[in-house]
């Protein structure tokens, strides 16, 4: 079964101090705001495949999850860009395999595994603005995983495909 996520829903799916920086080894630019529903013709964004249902997101409810924001250099592009996004954690809790791996595939096939205790313990988040902007494609958008600036803790020789470009759908690891 999937779920176009709305209000009624979202408040149904989300368990206690979600979205909270308590506890937490990171620190939100913004918690969760009301969730809105899908504007007419918004597409889907992402595929959030949890436990019990499915749950499709846009972006305009992905903008209305937590959010955090840092500065990094994209490897790949060879520039620096101020990312925003919702922290894998808060979307491990919002699909109910919070403290699970994670799975990440992207619309070109390609799929990896997150741990749990990295996504757990670091901002890591699936950036849905670069720059103040909606990620263009060029720019490997419009979803893309994003690992804070710490090579001594995410080194890209370690973490390089953690890296997940259009990402479209997040699952629990097998």
């Amino acid at each position: 079964m999937t779920l176009a996520l709305g209000p009624a829903v979202l408040g149904a799916v989300l368990p206690g101090g979600w979205g909270q920086a308590a506890g937490a080894a990171f620190s939100y630019l913004r918690t969760a705001r009301p969730i809105p529903a899908p504007q007419p013709g918004e597409r889907p964004l992402l595929r959030l495949e949890g436990k019990a249902q499915a749950l499709t997101l846009t972006r305009s409810q992905l903008l209305a999850l937590p959010t955090v924001r840092y500065a990094t250099r994209h490897a790949q592009l060879g520039r620096t860009f101020t990312y925003e996004g919702v922290p894998l954690r808060d979307l491990a809790r919002l699909g109910g395999f919070a403290g699970q791996d994670m799975r990440l595939h992207a619309s070109n096939g390609y799929v990896t595994t997150i741990a749990a205790r990295d996504y757990g313990a670091a901002p890591i988040m699936l950036a849905h603005t670069a720059n103040g902007r909606p990620i263009p494609t060029l720019d490997k958008g419009p979803l893309t995983v994003v690992l804070p600036p710490d090579e001594r803790r995410f080194p890209r020789s370690q973490y390089g495909s953690a890296w997940v470009w259009f990402v479209e759908r997040i699952s629990p690891a097998p």
